[in-house]
């Protein structure tokens, strides 16, 4: 009975090593460990089998690494399309959106490295650009070429942007600049679908100001480019941000 009593303990013994061994490695993520603002349920652990340090992803990237920063980035209030492990054309804008936010300056390609897993372990919020305002609002920031959706004064969705380049164009005899208008507005005329104007077609358009609007884009570089409105990546964003803004909404551009 004694030996019985005594191999049982060893049993339980080395069954309690095995499982320290197997839930090590998942205590720490590395580089990831710590993260704020996001619940722990929200977003899955980095992948078990990471190095150091994890990989530098860019467009066209595949695998883990890609499907965890797509739910990091989900979990921040970023859009990066769907959830799938391949590093496509939603995913690079919402790396570009984070590494603005976060004071990174973002490569047309998407190049996500060190500097930005670390920014992304410990990510800072937009910066506002009013004092104030409605609790549910729109911030447009043509310095940093940025869109923030606040939801009770709480940030919902971070997008890219492209607004007014600043450049004289003309069309049809008529000139002007290319510029987006600063002040306070309201989302005032909503468009389901194409419009066709005159320098150029807009996808599902939010008018804020006159012919100014929020709208998709096939075209949203890092820099104002635009004839005035605040592009939005297509079409997963601009979806997005069609079906939160309803008529009424507060628009702040600065």
């Amino acid at each position: 009975m004694n030996r019985g009593l005594a191999g049982m303990r060893a049993r339980i013994a080395g069954l309690a090593l095995v499982a320290g061994a197997m839930t090590a490695p998942f205590l720490a993520p590395p580089a990831m460990a710590a993260t704020t603002a996001v619940k722990p349920a929200a977003v899955t652990a980095a992948p078990a089998a990471a190095a150091a340090k994890p990989p530098v992803l860019k467009y066209g990237s595949k695998g883990k690494w890609v499907t965890y920063l797509q739910k990091r980035l989900r979990a921040l209030h970023y859009d990066p399309g769907t959830v799938d492990g391949r590093y496509g054309k939603d995913l690079r804008y919402a790396v570009q959106a984070f590494q603005k936010v976060n004071g990174l300056k973002p490569s047309s390609s998407g190049v996500f490295g060190g500097g930005s897993w670390k920014a992304l372990a410990h990510p800072k919020n937009p910066a506002r650009i009013i004092k104030g305002g409605k609790a549910n609002r729109v911030e447009i920031s043509k310095k940093r070429q940025l869109v923030v959706v606040y939801k009770n004064n709480k940030v919902y969705l971070i997008s890219l942007t492209s607004t007014g380049s600043g450049k004289r164009y003309c069309y049809k005899g008529e000139c002007d600049v290319a510029r987006t208008p600063t002040g306070n507005f309201k989302i005032n005329r909503k468009i389901n679908g194409w419009r066709h104007a005159k320098l150029g077609d807009l996808y599902k358009p939010s008018y804020f100001y006159k012919g100014y609007a929020l709208h998709g884009s096939p075209s949203v570089p890092l820099y104002p480019a635009s004839h005035g409105c605040a592009r939005l990546p297509m079409y997963h964003t601009a979806d997005l941000m069609f079906r939160i803004l309803p008529i009424g909404t507060a628009v702040y551009v600065r």
